[in-house]
């Protein structure tokens, strides 16, 4: 007996930091929380990449990804469920954050992790991966491997 599948959306989030300092974005969505770059991976594109489009999406810059902090599944009501990879990165240039609002996101800026107190986040896993992202642990992008079929 074959058991159908089971609906599987696929999300990447990234802390983007320099330094002691992450940026975070207000999503055209909300407006107002901010939130880390991130959001549901295409169809055919490859965890890694979506991570790296959604932060250079969304904060005007390109990074470089450089550690895994997080993999986290949970099923969701009907049967379906969601997995989500959160990744560190950092910077690949010296550009700067976005200013001006686009189709990705409203703005970008840096913060301090004593800052993040002062907002309004999206949820309160922006100040857990922040911590995470900052004082560890973060584990090899090597953990995140391929089926060879």
């Amino acid at each position: 007996m074959s058991r159908a599948p089971i609906p599987t959306y696929t999300f990447a989030l990234v802390v983007v930091k320099a330094g002691r300092k992450v940026a975070l974005v207000r999503d055209r969505k909300d407006g107002v929380a901010w939130s880390l770059p991130g959001g549901r991976v295409e169809a055919g594109e490859e965890l890694l990449s979506a991570a790296r489009r959604y932060a250079a999406n969304e904060t005007g810059m390109p990074v470089e990804l450089e550690g895994l902090l997080r993999v986290q599944h949970t099923l969701v009501d009907g049967g379906e469920s969601r997995l989500r990879i959160c990744v560190v990165a950092r910077p690949a240039d010296d550009r700067a954050l976005k200013t001006v609002a686009d189709e990705h996101s409203l703005t970008a800026q840096w913060f301090t992790r004593e800052q993040l107190a002062t907002l309004s986040l999206k949820s309160g896993e922006v100040k857990q991966f922040v911590d995470l992202a900052l004082d560890g642990p973060v584990y090899p992008l090597s953990l995140l491997t391929w089926e060879k079929g």
